[in-house]
Parts: structure tokens; C-alpha cells; sequence
């Protein structure tokens, strides 16, 4: 990495808003927390997930979500899957299960990586739904499950944690669909319960400039986490 690009990035990371966020839930949220505080595998003295976090906070309305110049992306995408007659909803995973693995399977190479065989053997992908009643899908004209995204709560933050698109619509403009619509449903929630307060869709540092620039266009900045685990 070259020096003008660390400098840039310390500079960036000193510049971050500090934000404290309080996770909770089951065990599988506190594997979460516990993960996210960590020390990170390759800088050891600082937190996995503490410095650049791609994060927004929820608003309180859907509409608010979609405004603003910098969603122009956002909205023009979303509006082009609509018109191709796209549905969102949620889905039991179980009832899907080749969908999803053909999803997987459609691109050999995803961000430059090849896909894990964990997402590409029938087996393993149904030991990964187990503890996952629900997913978040979009359908096609046709009924097809085309993506589904695993977008669980821990307590104050719900982390698209898995999104996947078939390869036959990433120019569709339904990864964005997708994500919207998850949003909408996590602003309900928030509506009803009270949380989640904030969206993650993992780091902005690090990411490839393609994927930052995907997840900036949908509202994500980066932020340093002071993260709080509430038993």
C-alpha cells in the first residue's frame, strides 16, 4: 500500500463520528459481539469491527430513507426493478433451499473471491438455515427467488450479514430492492419495538472501491463503534 494512501486512511480514521451502539439477544448475538470486539486478524491492537464500520441510522420513516441527492442511485435502481416487476418478501428458507443454492451458484467468482464451498454444497447450506427461520427475498416476474438477503437484530443494529443475487439479475437493479425493502422492514420494527436504531452492512475500510461505493450509495458511512453488550 502506498504511503499517500495510509496517510489517507489514518486521516479518515481520525476523523471519524464516535458512536456508542448496544447489542443484545441470543447466543448467537453475543458470538456476534464477541466477534465484533475482538482484536482484528491482521492490526491486533485495535477492535475487529470497531474502526470504519459501514453503518446509517434508521430513520423514522421509509420516505426519508429514499431522499437526498446522494440516494439518486438508489431510487433509480429501485424504481428499474420495480418496472421489471420484482417482489420483495419474507421467505422460510427451507421452502427454497435450490433457489438459494442455484443463487450461489451462478457466479463462480463474487468481489474478486471465489465463491466458499460452503454456499455451493446442498448440505452445508441447509446446516446454515437451521437457526434461520426467516430470510428476506426478491422474486422475479415469474415467482423465481432471485436474492435473499440474512439481515439479523442484535439488540440496537440489525447487519446484513448474507446478500446474494443470481447472476442473471445483477443489472437489474435488484440488489437494491433488496436492501431498500429490508430497510423498510427494520424501520417497522423499529416503529413497533423501538429497535433496531442502526443498519451495518459490515466495513467501508477495506472494501474494494467498487463494493464501498455500492454500499455508500445506500446511505452507508463509515463510523468508529464503541460497541456495548446489554445482557
Amino acid at each position: 500500500m502506498k504511503v499517500s494512501h495510509w496517510l489517507t486512511l489514518v486521516n479518515e480514521m481520525f476523523s471519524l463520528t464516535e458512536v456508542t451502539i448496544r447489542m443484545s439477544g441470543n447466543e448467537a448475538s453475543r458470538r456476534m459481539f464477541e466477534f465484533f470486539t475482538q482484536p482484528h486478524p491482521r492490526y491486533k491492537l485495535i477492535q475487529n469491527k470497531r474502526w470504519g464500520a459501514g453503518l446509517f441510522r434508521l430513520p423514522d420513516r421509509f420516505e426519508d430513507y429514499l431522499k437526498g441527492k446522494d440516494k439518486q442511485t438508489l431510487r433509480t435502481n429501485r424504481r428499474r426493478s420495480l418496472s421489471l416487476r420484482h417482489r420483495f418478501d419474507a421467505i422460510q428458507p427451507s421452502r427454497y433451499l435450490n433457489e438459494i443454492l442455484a443463487i450461489n451458484k451462478s457466479l463462480q467468482v463474487r468481489q474478486g473471491q471465489p465463491m466458499d464451498a460452503a454456499y455451493l454444497n446442498l448440505e452445508r447450506l441447509e446446516m446454515w438455515i437451521q437457526d434461520k427461520p426467516e430470510l428476506y427475498g426478491v422474486f422475479d416476474s415469474q415467482g423465481v427467488l432471485k436474492a435473499y438477503a440474512y439481515a439479523p437484530v442484535h439488540g440496537e443494529v440489525f447487519i446484513l450479514s448474507r446478500l446474494l443475487v443470481h447472476a442473471d439479475e445483477l443489472d437489474n437493479g435488484i440488489m437494491y430492492l433488496l436492501i431498500s425493502e429490508v430497510v423498510r422492514e427494520m424501520i417497522e420494527r423499529k416503529r413497533r419495538d423501538g429497535t433496531p436504531l442502526w443498519a451495518m452492512y459490515d466495513m467501508l475500510f477495506g472494501a474494494s472501491p467498487g463494493l464501498r461505493f455500492f454500499k455508500e450509495r445506500l446511505g452507508f458511512r463509515p463510523y468508529k463503534v464503541r460497541w456495548v453488550w446489554e445482557p
